[in-house]
């Protein structure tokens, strides 16, 4: 079977991402084997439907999904820009939002952003809700590939 044939095979098209649905590496993107060598999948989607991944870029899935490999869910850009666009809060952080933590010092949540390293304190607030305001839009105008603090509020 041709590598095209096998790879497609292994897709789950039905929704806006396209789903890998065979082998996944601990990180959860797909694994795909070429010539005995493995690849990951968002990658051999990418490479077959726009060529060659730049030097120096890496792949970021718009939409968030690590085991979406639709081509156009997929850019080539810096690691640096790939870092705006996380999804989500950090694993351990248990408020659930990105950039917010209870501050057990002055008993508010802590509004934090991070971009090239460098850490920024945004202010306490005694509501999650505008803890989380707060940060969005601090990302929204710092971080332009952070593609969820680019939507309007509400739409998702």
């Amino acid at each position: 079977m041709p590598p095209e044939d096998r790879f497609w095979s292994k897709v789950n098209k039905t929704g806006d991402c396209w789903l890998w649905t065979a082998s996944k590496d601990w990180h959860g993107y797909g694994s795909f084997a070429i010539d005995r060598t493995m690849c990951r999948a968002h990658r051999v989607a990418y490479i077959w439907a726009n060529g060659p991944i730049p030097d120096g870029l890496t792949l970021d899935h718009m939409c968030g999904n690590r085991a979406c490999v639709n081509p156009d869910h997929l850019r080539a850009i810096t690691n640096t820009q790939n870092h705006q666009n996380r999804q989500g809060a950090d694993i351990d952080n248990a408020s659930g939002v990105r950039g917010v933590s209870w501050s057990v010092a002055s008993k508010k949540w802590q509004a934090k952003a991070e971009l090239n390293g460098k850490q920024h304190f945004l202010g306490l607030f005694t509501e999650i809700a505008a803890a989380e305001a707060v940060v969005s839009e601090w990302r929204r105008i710092n971080m332009p590939y952070s593609l969820m603090d680019q939507r309007p509020a509400g739409r998702e």
